[in-house]
């Protein structure tokens, strides 16, 4: 019984890694778009508009989020790889 228990946090533990990566990467990809919109309109000189800030404000945003969890993620990636590699021996 208790071993099934470790297996089931492991899995779950696995899910919430993979969740977060993809939340990451979906973050990674909107923020790219919203840079390169706002590369335009820098190109169309329409840095002064109320779009461009809100677009500047929501891509900081992101990169914050980003930047806070990113850490997370890789941290709880390297224990994974480390069991992994581990388990192999």
């Amino acid at each position: 019984m208790e071993k099934e228990n470790h297996i089931d946090r492991a899995l779950a533990f696995m899910e919430q890694l993979e969740k977060l990566g993809n939340q990451l990467h979906q973050a990674e990809e909107h923020q790219k778009v919203m840079l390169q919109q706002m590369l335009t309109m820098s190109k169309l000189n329409l840095t002064d508009t109320e779009e461009y800030y809100t677009l500047e404000q929501r891509s900081k945003d992101l990169q914050a989020m980003i930047n806070k969890w990113r850490p997370y993620y890789e941290e709880r990636l390297k224990m994974v790889k480390e069991a992994q590699k581990a388990a192999k021996k």
